[in-house]
C-alpha cells in the first residue's frame, strides 16, 4: 500500500521533475508535424466517454489499445526530432496486461514503456497473440519488469478509481478496491525499483479520461492532480515527448551503473567454473540468469562503481540477480548481491541502500572503521564502501518538491565486504543456532564495551552464517552484519534526556517496551532482548513445536507476538501486546518438542529478560507512552471478552569463533545451572553478562540437544493464515504509518 504519497500541480510537478528542453513549445497539430507524421494520431477522438452510463463502454484492454496508438505517435516524434543524437536511444510502448513474465512475480503492468534495444525482452511468439485485433498486435508485449522504463496503470471500473478525482486535495478513497487499485500501482513500482537500478522512476494512471503522473523515489510519491487527457491531450501528450527527449539520469536511471560488457564475461565464466565451496550454489544463483538470457534476462548483468569514502578510489564490479532483494518503495531499500570484483577477480557480497541524510545515523563504512579499530570480533571484513557520486551526490529530490518538511533526504550509498554469508534460517540444528546467536551476540557485546557502538536492528536478516576452513575443513560460524541504524554511546545518552520519535529497528525484533512505550530511547537492555526474540522467531518457524498442525493457533500466536501494529493519533507505531505480556510475567505460548537443552536454553533467556522488567520504573516510563495509546489499548481490551558434530570439529569452531567462551563462567562468577533471577538486585539486560554466559554455557556440551538437521526447506510460516509476514519484516525508521515500508 502506497502511503506516502502527495499531490503537487501540474505546472509545479513538471517544472520539478520533468522540465525539457529550454524554450520547447510543443505542438501536436498535424499543420505542425513532420510531413512523414501527419497521419499519426496525436489525439484520443476514439476514445468516446458517455458520462451519463453507469457501465463504462471500454474494457481495461480496449482502453489500452485506444491508447497505444497515441503514445507511440509521441515516441515516434520524439525519434524524429532526434535524428542527429547518435546515442538517442527510441521509446516503444506496449500493452503488457495479460502477459506475465517467467518470474516469480505474477503481476503484469498493464502499459510498459521500453527501450527500442530492450525489445527482446517483451517479445510474444504468435499464439499468444491469437485473440488480439491485428490493429492491436504491434502493441502487445510480455511484461518485463526488469527493462521497463514507465509502467503505467489503467482501471475503468466505477469502484476502481484508486487516488481520487478531486484536482484541488489529494483524498485518497478508502475502500477495498480503491486499496487494492493502490496496492497494485505500488506493486509495480516496487518491483521496478528492486529489479533496476534506478534514482526514482516515473509512472501513470489512466481511470477512464483522467490521467495522473507520478514520481517515486526512496523518499515519497508525488503525482499530479486528475486531469482530462481526452479533451485536452497536450498535457499527457508532453509527458511522453519529455520522457523521450530526457536523457537516462533525467528517466532515473543511475549513470554508475550499466549494463555489462561482453569482455568481462570469459572472465566471470573462468572463475566462477572454479571450486567456491560451500558459497558454489550462491554464485550460481546470482549469475547463471544473466549469462544464458543475457538482454532479455529477468536479472541481467550489471557493472557497478563503488566509490571508496576513505581512499577516494573507485572500484567496479559485476553484480546479477540480488540475493537479497528489496521489498518496499520507500526508506533504506536495502538490495544485497554476490559480487565479482573486476581488479581483485574474487567474489565478495555488494549492499546497495539509501542511507538517512541524518547527522543522527553514522555512514556504515565510518562504522566498520570505528569497529575493526578495536578489534571487535564477528563483523564483517569491509574492503570500500562510500556515498554514490554521478559525479555529484546522488540524493533524493521528491522531499525538496513538497510541503511536507518531516520528510527527510536519503542519500545513495554502496558498501563491499569481504564474507558471502549464508541467511540465518538456513541454520541445521538447534545446537548451530544457538552457536551462531552466540558469535554475533559476542560481536555486540564487543562492538559496545570495546568501540561504545549499539547496533540498534538485530533481526534475523542481519545475522549470517558463514563458512571457513579451519585445519582443511569447512566450519560455520556467525557474524553481525548491517550496522548503518547503530547509534555510539554518547549520542544514547544525549536521547535520555527527551522523548524521542525514533523508532528504528526491525518490527518483529524491537523490544517489547519500546513498542508499548515508542518514545522511550534505545538502550543497551532493548539490543539484547531482541535477541531472544530473533531466537524465539527461529524456534517457532524451524522446529518441532507445540502450535504445529494448528494453523489457527500459530497465525495468532505469531500476529500477536511479532506483527500486531497500530498507529496513535501522533503517528506513533506500537503493538505486541504479547510480546509485553511475555516480558512481564507469563508463559512462552508454546512448548519445543523433542530437544530438551534448546527449551532449556529458551527458558533461561526468558526468564533473564522477566527479571529485567520486574527491576523497571513503571512510573518513569509513562512519560514515553502517550494517553491516546493507553487508552486505545483499554478499549480493545474491554472489547475483547541425529547426526552429531565430531569432537575436533566442534572443538575447532569454538576455539576459532569464540575462544574465550571456557572462561566466561569464571569471569561471570556465577553457574546459571543454578540462576535464580529472583536473587539478582541489578537490571539483567543492563549487560551482556548474564545473556551470554546462558549462551555459553549451552554450547560446551552435546548433552540433550537434537542434533538431527531440520528438513531442509522447512519452514512452519508457510501454513499461516491470510497473515502476510513482508509486513512485519519491514524495518521501521520513522514515526509515521508511511514509514512501515522502510526496509
Amino acid at each position: 500500500m502506497i502511503t506516502s504519497i502527495y499531490q503537487e500541480p501540474v505546472d509545479k510537478w513538471f517544472s520539478e521533475f520533468l522540465p525539457g528542453k529550454y524554450g520547447e513549445n510543443l505542438s501536436f497539430e498535424p499543420k505542425d508535424l513532420p510531413e512523414e507524421l501527419r497521419n499519426k494520431p496525436f489525439h484520443f477522438n476514439d476514445i468516446k466517454i458517455d458520462h451519463t452510463g453507469e457501465k463504462y463502454q471500454y474494457s481495461e484492454m480496449e482502453l489500452c489499445s485506444l491508447l497505444c496508438p497515441v503514445i507511440q505517435s509521441v515516441f515516434d516524434l520524439a525519434a524524429y526530432s532526434s535524428t542527429e543524437d547518435p546515442g538517442y536511444n527510441a521509446l516503444q510502448i506496449k500493452d503488457t496486461s495479460v502477459w506475465e513474465e517467467e518470474s516469480d512475480c505474477s503481476q503484469c503492468l498493464d502499459l510498459s514503456v521500453h527501450k527500442v534495444t530492450a525489445a527482446q525482452a517483451f517479445r510474444l511468439d504468435d499464439a499468444s497473440k491469437a485473440n488480439v485485433t491485428d490493429a492491436h498486435r504491434a502493441f502487445v508485449g510480455r511484461t518485463a519488469y526488469s527493462w521497463t522504463l514507465l509502467p503505467g496503470q489503467v482501471k475503468v471500473g466505477k469502484s476502481k478509481e484508486g487516488f481520487g478525482l478531486n484536482p484541488k486535495r489529494l483524498n485518497l478513497p478508502d475502500t477495498d478496491d480503491a486499496c487494492e487499485t493502490r496496492g497494485q500501482f505500488a506493486e509495480h513500482v516496487t518491483e521496478i525499483l528492486s529489479r533496476q537500478h534506478r534514482q526514482f522512476t516515473f509512472a501513470f494512471y489512466i481511470y477512464r479520461n483522467l490521467a495522473r503522473l507520478f514520481v517515486v523515489d526512496r523518499v515519497a510519491t508525488v503525482m499530479t492532480p486528475p486531469f482530462d487527457y481526452v479533451e485536452d491531450p497536450k498535457t499527457f501528450l508532453k509527458f511522453f515527448y519529455r520522457l523521450a527527449q530526457a536523457d537516462g539520469v533525467a528517466q532515473g536511471y543511475d549513470p554508475t551503473v550499466t549494463l555489462a560488457s561482453s569482455a568481462h564475461l570469459p572472465t566471470l565464466r573462468e572463475h566462477m567454473a572454479r571450486d567456491h565451496g560451500p558459497i558454489e550454489t550462491l554464485i550460481h544463483d546470482a549469475m547463471d540468469d544473466a549469462l544464458l538470457y543475457g538482454v532479455s534476462s529477468i536479472w541481467p548483468l550489471y557493472t557497478v562503481e563503488v566509490h571508496d569514502d576513505e581512499s577516494g578510489e573507485k572500484s567496479y564490479f559485476l553484480i546479477g540477480k540480488p540475493r537479497t532483494p528489496c521489498s518496499s518503495m520507500f526508506g533504506r531499500a536495502t538490495k544485497g548481491f554476490i559480487a565479482f570484483d573486476l581488479v581483485q577477480h574474487d567474489f565478495v557480497w555488494l549492499k546497495d541502500s539509501w542511507r538517512s541524510a541524518s547527522q543522527r545515523y553514522h555512514p556504515e563504512w565510518e562504522v566498520y572503521r570505528k569497529l575493526n579499530a578495536k578489534g571487535v570480533k564477528n563483523i564483517a571484513t569491509m574492503r570500500c564502501g562510500g556515498d554514490v557520486h554521478d559525479p555529484k551526490l546522488q540524493c533524493t529530490r521528491t522531499q525538496e518538491a513538497i510541503t511536507d518538511r518531516s520528510l527527510k533526504s536519503r542519500i545513495h550509498c554502496r558498501l563491499v565486504i569481504n564474507e558471502i554469508g549464508r541467511p540465518l534460517g538456513t541454520y541445521e540444528t538447534s545446537y548451530d543456532l544457538i552457536f551462531i546467536i552466540a558469535c554475533a551476540f559476542k560481536a555486540h557485546s564487543q562492538a559496545w564495551e570495546m568501540a561504545e557502538v549499539l547496533h540498534r536492528d538485530i533481526s534475523d536478516n542481519n545475522v549470517l552464517i558463514i563458512q571457513e576452513k579451519i585445519d582443511g575443513k569447512y566450519e560455520i560460524r556467525g557474524i553481525l552484519i548491517d550496522w548503518d541504524l547503530c547509534k555510539y554511546k554518547k549520542q544514547l545518552e544525549e536521547d535520555r534526556v527527551a522523548t524521542n520519535d525514533d523508532q528504528s529497528g526491525t518490527w518483529q525484533f524491537i523490544s517489547a517496551l519500546r513498542l508499548q512505550y515508542p518514545r522511550k530511547f534505545c538502550e543497551l537492555a532493548d539490543d539484547i532482548e531482541s535477541f531472544f526474540h530473533l531466537i524465539t522467531w527461529c524456534a517457532l518457524r524451524y522446529h518441532q513445536h507445540s502450535l504445529l498442525g494448528k494453523p489457527k493457533a500459530l497465525t495468532m500466536h505469531v500476529n500477536d507476538m511479532f506483527l500486531d501494529c497500530a498507529t496513535s493519533p501522533e503517528g506513533l507505531l506500537y503493538g505486541c501486546e504479547e510480546k509485553f505480556r511475555l516480558m512481564t510475567g507469563s508463559k512462552l505460548g508454546f512448548k519445543i518438542l523433542h530437544d530438551e537443552t534448546f527449551k532449556d536454553v529458551m527458558n533461561k533467556l526468558l526468564r533473564i529478560c522477566q527479571s529485567h522488567y520486574r527491576s523497571l520504573d513503571w512510573h518513569d516510563l509513562q512519560r514515553f507512552r502517550p494517553a491516546s495509546i493507553r487508552e486505545a489499548q483499554e478499549k480493545k481490551k474491554s472489547q475483547a471478552q541425529t547426526v552429531s558434530m565430531s569432537p575436533s570439529s566442534y572443538q575447532r569452531r569454538l576455539q576459532a569463533a569464540l575462544p574465550d567462551i571456557p572462561a566466561a563462567r569464571v569471569s561471570y562468577g556465577y553457574k546459571p545451572d543454578n540462576l535464580n533471577t529472583e536473587q539478582i538486585s541489578e537490571p539483567t539486560l543492563a549487560s551482556h553478562k548474564y545473556f551470554f554466559q546462558v549462551l555459553g554455557d549451552a554450547i560446551q556440551t552435546h548433552d540433550g540437544w537434537d542434533l538431527e538437521p531440520k528438513p531442509l526447506g522447512r519452514d512452519n510460516f508457510a501454513d499461516l493464515l491470510d497473515l502476510n509476514l513482508t509486513v512485519g519484516r519491514l524495518t521501521v525508521t520513522g514515526t509515521t504509518q508511511s514509514n512501515m515500508t522502510s526496509s
